[in-house]
């Protein structure tokens, strides 16, 4: 069976008489939705439809689940949708267009910065939008106009902001940047890689750095001992090699309420605060939890009025684990594993998990784990 032909199901209505002779049909389990008397309310395959039709078993079409009722769905209300593909393809467009350039202080240099940036813009009719990265952008203007103590541009709206710190202002007392602060870790460990997009780094490659050690320092100045400072916001990413050890107990046998592993989601299309269904998730467990998340649609950092609205309903029951040496040992290992990504980075990761204790009592199983990770161990603080 190919995956495109699962997109669409149907519930239909039969008498339960008919129940024995659907199931023996289809090669797949024919899922029993509710019952209702002497009728039972079935999902099976659209497609699968047709196979009753030509043997004549009589039944009630109720409706569709799955693309082809999302498709319905949007049909039925095609003004609507119309109406917000064109209002968000404005607000997209708009979002990012260029409309001005400014500038924080006045310095001879300000036409040829202008220029520079508008050699990175792309222009149709009377609309001006970014080439490339504004990060590529500010290297590029850090290299040219390398004589200004700080020179960046960032992007409010339609307006691209040019924040310019020349020597002399510095001179002047102007000794900081509002947030300004540096990079230091929250944990010892050996560097690996660092990438500081703002601040000067403080440390070296396989450089050992312990908890609260300053990383990446917001002062500009740091190096230079002789002149007053000046502080930024330090930015960046510094990773490095992590040993940690763990201790895990098990118990021998636990009786735990746990999900099983068995969800089942509705799923609404979320319009201006309305919800409309087009996944129905068929709910029949005695014992669940409920959650519920809503994703909205987002140009940059703005949040649109649309999104998707999806209840999960996890099954949970009484399970009584009883754990061999094997078993536990390989529960523990996931423990550690969940403790983990529980508070991992986009990039980090378990190098290597290795056992060096391990006991028991009458009631318990108990582990010593050595582990070592690969994470940025870099947070900003404030000075």
């Amino acid at each position: 069976m190919k995956k495109k032909d699962n997109l669409s199901y149907a519930i239909i209505k039969i008498n339960k008489e008919l129940i024995t002779r659907i199931n023996q049909l289809f090669t797949y389990h024919v899922k029993i939705i509710k019952q209702n008397r002497d009728f039972f309310y079935l999902k099976l395959l659209e497609k699968d439809l047709a196979l009753l039709d030509s043997i004549n078993i009589k039944y009630q079409l109720i409706t569709y689940v799955g693309l082809k009722h999302l498709k319905q769905l949007l049909l039925k209300h095609w003004s609507v949708v119309l109406g917000f593909i064109i209002f968000l393809s404005i607000i997209y467009l708009n979002s990012l267009t260029i409309q001005d350039i400014v500038f924080s202080t006045y310095t001879k240099d300000n036409q040829r910065i202008e220029e520079m940036i508008e050699m990175n813009l792309s222009t149709y009719h009377s609309l001006s939008f970014l080439k490339g990265d504004i990060n590529e952008i500010n290297l590029q203007l850090r290299k040219e106009f390398s004589h200004f103590e700080w020179i960046s541009i960032q992007k409010k709206g339609t307006v691209l902001e040019v924040k310019i710190l020349e020597p002399s202002i510095i001179n002047k007392q102007v000794e900081t940047v509002e947030g300004y602060g540096d990079l230091v870790a929250n944990k010892d460990g050996m560097i690996k890689l660092f990438k500081i997009k703002h601040g000067i780094p403080l440390v070296e490659y396989n450089q050992y750095v312990k908890k609260g050690q300053i990383l990446a320092s917001g002062n500009l100045r740091v190096l230079n001992y002789d002149e007053s400072i000046f502080y930024i916001p330090a930015e960046g990413e510094v990773y490095a090699e992590v040993w940690n050890i763990y201790n895990i107990e098990v118990p021998k046998k636990a009786i735990v309420t746990e999900h099983t592993g068995k969800i089942s989601t509705d799923k609404f299309l979320s319009l201006f605060g309305l919800d409309f269904k087009y996944r129905n998730g068929n709910n029949h467990y005695e014992s669940y939890d409920k959650e519920e998340k809503i994703t909205y649609l987002r140009i940059f950092s703005l949040k649109l009025p649309i999104g998707i609205k999806k209840i999960h309903y996890l099954e949970k029951n009484d399970i009584i684990n009883v754990y061999d040496n094997d078993t536990a040992y390989e529960y523990a290992v996931s423990q550690i594993r969940y403790k983990m990504l529980l508070r991992f980075k986009e990039n980090d990761k378990i190098l290597n998990i290795e056992l060096i204790k391990q006991s028991e009592d009458e009631n318990k199983y108990m582990y010593t784990f050595f582990v070592k990770t690969y994470e940025d161990i870099a947070i900003f603080q404030r000075r």
